[in-house]
């Protein structure tokens, strides 16, 4: 019986050549692996709860095998480090995220003097977003559209922690809102596919107002204002992309 043999190219290289039938992302106890084949041989992997939504790594193939991303989510939102590369192995961008919102990003300088036809070539897009090489866009679209069901979490004493809802591919979305043990809100946060997204309001124990925004894309974005226990506003800024700015250099939004 004849066999396949295959030369000595890693694993990568050897999956451009065959699928891979054996998974390469390790799941937590717990949890299970979910996978997507993309029409043109892209793949991603990551872990699910029981209830369905996200929880542990996810790992994303280009069609040649190469990883171009891996990171976390946490109870179906971004989070920890998530590490991007080019489709030649080589690391580009780190992200680190906390509960779907980017709390810093470190880019290889050497992107900076890339030209949009070289960033296109080594993988992600000219405006520094990761891409998947083939996109299928009707599942997508149907992800969006259908809703995997919602998520109550309870104290010890009973009142509720946290609910939400998530979409079928196990991320966050809408609103989902927190509480203190003894009842009160804590916040309220927007979710679209695991991120904080739109606005955001949050309180201290007390019942006072402690913040309120807006997110895009996980990242603070327009007027932001802060207040003490006491009522009194400590802080009244404003962020473009995440970063600090004067009210004076904020630009048109983003399309």
């Amino acid at each position: 019986m004849s066999r396949l043999v295959v030369p000595r190219l890693g694993v990568a290289a050897a999956c451009a050549l065959v699928a891979c039938a054996t998974a390469r992302t390790v799941c937590p106890p717990g949890t299970s692996l979910g996978r997507h084949v993309y029409s043109g041989g892209a793949e991603a992997e990551w872990c699910r709860r029981p209830d369905g939504a996200r929880q542990g790594p996810e790992t994303r193939f280009y069609e040649s095998g190469f990883e171009m991303a891996s990171g976390e989510y946490v109870d179906g939102a971004q989070s920890g480090v998530w590490r991007y590369r080019f489709n030649d192995g080589r690391n580009w961008r780190a992200e680190r995220w906390d509960d779907g919102a980017q709390i810093q990003v470190t880019v290889d300088p050497a992107v900076a003097r890339m030209t949009p036809a070289e960033l296109e070539r080594l993988g992600p897009t000219s405006s520094a977003v990761i891409k998947l090489a083939s996109h299928d866009p009707v599942p997508g679209r149907e992800v969006r559209d259908t809703s995997g069901g919602t998520f109550v979490g309870h104290f010890p004493n009973g009142r509720p922690r946290v609910a939400g809802s998530y979409d079928a591919a196990g991320l966050r979305t809408g609103v989902w809102r927190f509480w203190f043990d003894d009842g009160r809100p804590e916040r309220e946060v927007e979710f679209i596919d695991g991120v904080r997204e739109r606005a955001v309001r949050e309180w201290h124990r007390n019942g006072a107002p402690a913040a309120d925004g807006l997110y895009r894309a996980g990242l603070r974005e327009g007027r932001w204002r802060f207040w003490d226990e006491r009522g009194a506003l400590t802080a009244d800024v404003w962020y473009r992309d995440g970063r600090r700015v004067a009210p004076g250099d904020m630009l048109p939004a983003r399309p």
